[in-house]
Parts: C-alpha cells; sequence; structure tokens
C-alpha cells in the first residue's frame, strides 16, 4: 500500500488480532494438545496389533503383561496425573495472582503469553486425555494373556516427561516474578512492534493528516460513530482505503489504535457527504475492531503504558522500590533509541494513483515519549536515583536522535525533570549531582543538532 510515498507492509488485522487472543490464553496450546492424544492413541493401538499379528518378541522398553495389569497401571497414572494437574493449575493462579497485585493486572497477558507455561500445561491434559481414551480400548481387546502394550508404555513415558516439565514449570514461574524478567518481556513485545515501523528517511518531510484535509471539510463531510463502545483495537487501512477509493471519497477518522471510542460519537468523517450511503457506512465500520482490551497491533502506546505501571507501581508508597522503576527507566531507554531511527505508522493513506483516501490521528514521538517519561517523572522526579536515571535515559536515547521534533521533545524533558527535582529534592549534593548530570544531557542535545544542521562546531557528545 502507497502511502505518503513509502511502501508500507499492509496485512489483514482480524487475523493477527485472533492470533494474539490465542498466543495469549491458557486453553489453545493445551486443546491442541489434547486433540493431538487422540490421534497418538489411535496409532499406538494400531502399532499394538501390528505387533501381536506378527507375534514377534516385543522390544525392551515396551510394557507386557495381562489386560487386568495393564489398565491397572494406567488408572493409577490417570489419576496421579490429575492430581499433579490439579497442582499445577493452582500454583499458576496463585503466582498469577501475586504478579497481578505487584506489577499490575494488565501484565497478566505477558504471563499468559509464555509459551512454555502453557506447553506443560497441555502436557499433562494430553497425558490425562491420553489415558482416558487407552483405558476402554485395552479393555477392548479380545486378545488373553501377556501382551506388548505401546500405549501403556506412551502413557509411562508421557507421564515421565510430565514430571520433568513440573520442574521445569517451577522453575519458569520462580524466575517469572522476578520484576527484570517482567520487565524484559514487556520491553521484548515492544520492540517487536517497533522492528514493523520503516526505517526513517531523514530527508522526507511528510506533511501531518490535518493538512491533507480538504479545506471545506466541515461543510460538505458527513459525520458518524462507531458501532460499538470500547478500545480501537486495530483498523484494515489496507480495506478501508479500497472503500474508499471504489466509492470516490475521503474517510477521516478522529481516533487510531489504543483510543476509546462510543457509539454515535461524530469521530469519522466522509468527505463529500453526498455519496456516502448506509451500506459505505456500515462498511466503513467494519474496518474498525474494537474490544474490552488494547492490543499491541497497531498500539505504540500499550507496551510503553505497561512499563510504566511497573515503575509507577514501583515508587508508590506501599511498595517503595526504586530499583524496579530504574529498571523500567533503563529498559524505556533501550526500546526509545530504537524508535529514534523509525518512521511512526503513519496517517495519510493514499489509493495506487497517488490520491489520499485516508486520513488518521497518527502517533508522534512527543506523545510516546510522553507516555514514557510523564508518569515516572511525576511520581519519582523528587527521588535522587529516579530524577539521576531519567536524566541518564533522555542523555542514551538523545545519542540516537533524528529529527528536531524528537530533539525537541527529549530537551522538554529534560528540562522538565530538572525543574521538578530542584523542586522536591533539598540536599545540596544531590542537587549537584543532578546539576552536573543535566549539563551532560545538554551538551549530547546540542551535539545531535548535527545530524539535521550539518555544523560540526558543537560540543562533542561526553565519552
Amino acid at each position: 500500500m502507497l502511502v505518503d510515498g513509502k511502501l508500507w507492509h499492509s496485512l489483514m488485522e482480524s487475523p493477527r488480532i485472533t492470533w494474539d487472543r490465542l498466543r495469549t490464553s491458557f486453553w489453545f496450546v493445551p486443546s491442541l494438545m489434547a486433540l493431538a492424544s487422540v490421534g497418538l492413541v489411535t496409532g499406538t493401538f494400531a502399532l499394538e496389533r501390528r505387533l501381536t499379528l506378527a507375534g514377534a518378541n516385543s522390544p525392551w522398553f515396551l510394557y507386557v503383561g495381562d489386560p487386568a495389569d495393564a489398565q491397572s497401571v494406567l488408572s493409577t497414572l490417570l489419576a496421579s496425573m490429575i492430581t499433579m494437574a490439579s497442582l499445577v493449575f493452582s500454583i499458576t493462579m496463585v503466582v498469577l495472582t501475586l504478579a497481578a497485585s505487584q506489577f499490575g493486572p494488565r501484565l497478566i497477558r505477558s504471563f499468559m503469553a509464555n509459551l512454555q507455561t502453557q506447553v506443560v500445561l497441555g502436557a499433562f491434559v494430553m497425558t490425562i486425555v491420553y489415558c482416558l481414551l487407552a483405558l476402554p480400548a485395552i479393555e477392548a481387546r479380545e486378545e488373553a494373556g501377556r501382551l506388548p502394550y505401546v500405549s501403556v508404555s506412551v502413557a509411562l513415558a508421557l507421564t515421565v516427561i510430565s514430571v520433568g516439565l513440573l520442574v521445569l514449570f517451577l522453575d519458569t514461574l520462580a524466575r517469572s516474578i522476578v520484576s527484570e524478567t517482567v520487565i524484559e518481556r514487556v520491553g521484548h513485545d515492544l520492540d517487536l512492534l517497533l522492528d514493523e515501523f520503516v526505517p526513517l528517511d531523514i530527508g522526507s518531510q511528510e506533511e501531518a493528516p490535518a493538512q491533507q484535509a480538504p479545506a471545506d471539510l466541515e461543510h460538505r463531510a458527513a459525520f458518524f460513530g462507531p458501532k460499538t463502545a470500547g478500545y480501537v483495537q486495530a483498523i484494515e487501512y489496507g480495506e478501508l482505503t479500497a472503500l474508499a477509493t471504489k466509492a470516490d471519497v475521503v474517510v477521516i477518522f478522529y481516533f487510531r489504535a489504543g483510543h476509546y471510542v462510543v457509539p454515535g460519537a461524530p469521530e469519522i468523517a466522509v468527505y463529500p457527504k453526498e455519496r456516502l450511503t448506509e451500506e459505505l457506512a456500515s462498511q466503513v465500520r467494519n474496518t474498525i475492531l474494537v474490544g474490552v482490551h488494547r492490543t499491541p497491533i497497531q498500539d505504540a502506546d500499550f507496551s510503553i503504558r505497561h512499563l510504566d505501571e511497573i515503575a509507577v507501581r514501583a515508587l508508590s508508597a506501599a511498595v517503595n522500590d526504586p530499583y524496579t522503576a530504574v529498571a523500567v527507566i533503563d529498559r524505556l531507554s533501550a526500546s526509545l533509541s530504537k524508535l529514534m531511527s523509525r518512521a511512526l505508522p503513519p496517517g495519510v493513506f493514499r489509493d495506487e494513483s497517488g490520491t489520499v483516501r485516508v486520513l488518521s490521528t497518527e502517533a508522534s514521538y512527543e506523545g510516546l515519549i510522553g507516555a514514557a517519561f510523564n508518569q515516572i517523572r511525576q511520581h519519582g522526579a523528587g527521588i535522587p536515583i529516579i530524577a539521576l536515571h531519567l536524566l541518564e535515559a533522555i542523555e542514551r536515547i538523545a545519542q540516537h536522535v533524528l529529527l528536531p521534533s524528537q530533539h525537541a521533545v527529549l530537551c522538554a524533558h529534560a528540562a522538565a525533570i530538572h525543574q521538578m527535582a530542584h523542586r522536591r529534592i533539598e540536599d545540596d549534593l544531590d542537587r549537584q549531582s543532578i546539576d552536573g548530570r543535566y549539563a551532560a544531557v545538554q551538551r549530547t542535545l546540542a551535539a545531535a543538532t548535527t545530524r539535521w544542521t550539518g555544523d560540526l562546531g558543537g560540543s562533542p557528545p561526553p565519552q
């Protein structure tokens, strides 16, 4: 899809939203593994019949015994696995409760997305379903005497694997509630989203969506709202552009992914209004995916605000853990440094001929950096270690600045942190440390301006 002269990768967002819901659920992987147990039972009993008919000696690793003994072994394994599965699910719920109280309920999503936990739960479910299906099949066998039972051997193997996974599961859970692990997991999700953004072209000067709107928009456009209330999870911009091209209209959204919308609010405009039909309005509404929760598919603020929540909770009087907030600040500086070299998702979408067809509210560097630093600054700028690390983070990010807009917002945040620290911190030694770090930030920001001015006479960045 052509977007302001650039080729942007366009995917249908509905499958991505669905996949995101599946991968962050506790039922999808266990369900697949339970279905796999059905095929495993069928295969093992087909192999048993072949071995019985062949009459060959059974390998040493196959269970050999009477039907009654085989049923007894499977019954014992089934009862044991149900007990162990109950234990695993109970432990999981306890850990999720602790994580929700410590890091916030919105962070539960990252715990549920852990593939290791899903596989462990799936292994127990798979073993239980396998034993349930194998028991009546053994009873239905017509042969008598001591026979090789592949099904029992597989059940024993699944049980051993499940016990081994239980140990791994406990280790994973213990590590998963460590603050640094949670922070890195959320930061990794943020980096994955940033990797989808195209590299920033310094020479391109794109106009804002408001500058691309028709001059008589207010008088000639028809305004209507989404069909349901909730958070915008994604917008099918490719499909929307095709609809606008076919109807020869311009569609304007006064929201983007992550915003909350309500039915009937005049947040969608179609220009000119005489070309709007009920069918077109319905099709436009259907390109908006609305749900109860925000998702990271198109929402760059999503993971940033998750990291913010960890830091703000750590800085609360009840927790009083500034080092967790420091870890969040350091991780944000890594992701925001990557953001400086990425072009933000555009708010202007064109058809193949270059005609503007869709305008939408766009994210900005000011908004994303503000989402990262505002809450932490407001809650922690009066704590010397937090103020110092905020300034260090800005200095680190400033080394990757490529645009004047990025430079301006970093300058504003550095000044705000410095001013707030001076108002709240009374110790002269702490103030001197903050003044020294602020001076270093200013030197780094001054050196960054040479990337678009070409003036090499400024001060070099600090070593």
